[in-house]
Formats: C-alpha cells, sequence, structure tokens
C-alpha cells in the first residue's frame, strides 16, 4: 500500500498483515496500533486497499481451512492422564464435525442436509403497527381492556 506520495503506508500495511494471521478487524486493529474504524474509512476511500483487504481476508479463510483439514484428517494428539493425573500416554483425537462442515463446503449437492417439508403450516404473525399498538395501549395503562398495566421491560 502506497500514499499518494509513492511512499508505503506502514499503518494499512500491518493492519493487512494483522488481518491475514487473525481474520478478526479489532484484533487486527490492535496488532497494528490503530483504531478500528481507520480500517471502514480506508474502505471506502480506497478501491486498492478494499481489494487488498479482501485479499488478507481470503488468507484468513484458507488457512482456518487447512486447520479444519488438519484436525478432521490428521487428527490433534492428547495426553492421556491416569486417576492421579499422570500423563500416562497419548492418543490422536479426530474432529468429525469439522469432517463433515469440509464435506458440505466441498460437496455441497451430496452433502449439505436438505430439510423438505410437505403439508401445511398456520401462522399467526403480528403485525409491526399491531405491535405497537399494544404496547401504546399497556403505556396508557389498558393494554387488555381490564385497566391493568403490562409490566416489564422493553
Amino acid at each position: 500500500m502506497k500514499r499518494s506520495n509513492g511512499k508505503p503506508h506502514i499503518k494499512k500495511t500491518a493492519f493487512l498483515a494483522a488481518v491475514k494471521v487473525t481474520g478478526n478487524i479489532s484484533k487486527a486493529a490492535e496488532m497494528a496500533k490503530i483504531d478500528r474504524t481507520s480500517h471502514y474509512r480506508w474502505m471506502r476511500g480506497d478501491e486498492q486497499y478494499e481489494a487488498a483487504f479482501e485479499e488478507a481476508i481470503d488468507e484468513a479463510a484458507d488457512w482456518l481451512e487447512d486447520e479444519a483439514r488438519r484436525r478432521a484428517v490428521d487428527g490433534v494428539e492428547e495426553t492421556i492422564y491416569n486417576k492421579d493425573g499422570d500423563a500416562v500416554g497419548t492418543r490422536v483425537k479426530y474432529s468429525d464435525t469439522l469432517l463433515i462442515f469440509l464435506l458440505n463446503g466441498a460437496r455441497p449437492q451430496k452433502y449439505r442436509r436438505v430439510n423438505e417439508h410437505t403439508g401445511t403450516i398456520e401462522h399467526k404473525h403480528t403485525t409491526l403497527t399491531d405491535a405497537v399498538s399494544v404496547l401504546v395501549r399497556a403505556s396508557n395503562g389498558s393494554a387488555n381492556g381490564s385497566g391493568n398495566r403490562l409490566e416489564g421491560k422493553l
């Protein structure tokens, strides 16, 4: 990222590097020692920055996907303890849940859960106008026609 004078914009560069690692705007801003609102200001006025930010987010997501795959397929080594709390060995634990998410993402047409509903569903809903009327009546002490006020907070 360069400024209009050709010099590198150190804060933008530091922030984008932190986004690649964290994938989180607040944490990246803290690491780069900037206010998080700077990022939003840069997004509005700098197309080059916006493209670089999207790339940084993609890199962070790629890292997460790689980590999910590692935990699902390669597993994570865990220490086994006896009843006295002494370490007695290790085992590899795999994540079936992460594997399911990876399969859903890689082949959604095959693995994504599809819910098919048949029959009819009756649904009565209240419009915003109806809800406001109830609240107004409640504040006047006549919400239910009996003069009793509704208690509670909104």
